[in-house]
């Protein structure tokens, strides 16, 4: 294999892996959620897993080596160390970036600082057992039957449409990051004037920031209210808090725009109807 090729199975294997974890939290949660880093459907740390696999596998058959000369324990610890790496040198890159998290296995057992877990560790260590042995050589042989013009085509494909994601989902997140510190402003502004405002028989406190949140999520871009969601949660108390008052204000504004829409179409509905029927009439 080439790189293009690498590439190409890369962007590929991002993309299912954005399927298998939309799906598994569909089915736990009982509903959809639009999950991974980027605002394209695609998972990147999926694709840099089975690049690795392809990889490692490559460099075994260039000694002259078959898979069956490879034993399976082997395949499988090296293939869920290998993930437990990659799965936490991700997430203490995110987070120090972004003071962030996308992922927490606080609740799930034998877990190192949330970051990964033994469990999912060896899932994903039988997963690139089955790729070494199954997978690969169907890929290899996928690689062999295309032209190198083709997968230089799709390796352009991938590496321009990933870095155009990125761009705009780096740029969300720096937004939104300010938002949520604006919220936080917010909260202390609001704060600051809590003896005048309820010595004066204003509204409660509570009322104020709410309604600073849902001024600020009308503002938000969709990018930026998927890149809002797709945080598990900030890592500093008054971030989390600015961040879930945000939550809770588009979830308002998406229901009221979504309220509005059907509104609207039972509005135009019923327009076509009297048109129709005054034509009937004439």
């Amino acid at each position: 294999m080439d790189i293009c090729s690498y590439v190409a199975w890369f962007g590929l294997f991002s993309i299912l892996g954005w399927v298998y974890e939309c799906t598994y939290c569909a089915i736990r949660t009982k509903r959809w959620d639009n999950r991974g880093f980027l605002f394209g459907p695609v998972c990147p740390i999926y694709g840099f897993g089975v690049s690795a696999v392809l990889i490692v596998a490559q460099a075994i058959a260039s000694t002259g080596a078959t898979s069956a000369n490879v034993a399976w324990w082997q395949v499988f610890l090296c293939a869920s160390a290998g993930s437990a790496v990659l799965e936490y040198t991700t997430s203490y890159v995110l987070e120090k970036c972004f003071h962030a998290r996308w992922w927490d296995y606080s609740n799930v057992p034998l877990n190192l600082n949330g970051r990964i877990c033994l469990p999912f560790a060896l899932c994903f260590g039988a997963v690139g057992t089955l790729l070494y042995y199954f997978v690969c050589p169907l890929l290899g042989g996928a690689t062999v039957s295309l032209p190198l013009t083709a997968w230089e085509v799709l390796a352009l494909l991938t590496v321009g449409l990933m870095s155009a994601d990125l761009a705009l989902t780096l740029s969300a997140l720096t937004d939104v990051t300010q938002r949520v510190e604006r919220s936080r402003a917010d909260f202390d502004a609001v704060m600051e004037t809590a003896v005048d405002d309820l010595a004066s028989g204003r509204r409660p406190l509570g009322a104020d920031l709410e309604a600073a949140a849902h001024r600020t999520a009308e503002e938000m871009s969709l990018v930026q209210r998927r890149a809002l969601k797709s945080i598990r949660s900030y890592t500093s108390e008054h971030r989390e808090e600015g961040a879930a008052r945000l939550r809770r204000a588009v979830a308002r504004v998406e229901s009221e725009r979504l309220a509005r829409k059907h509104a609207d179409g039972r509005t135009n509905g019923a327009s076509d109807t009297d048109s129709t029927d005054a034509r009937d009439g004439r």
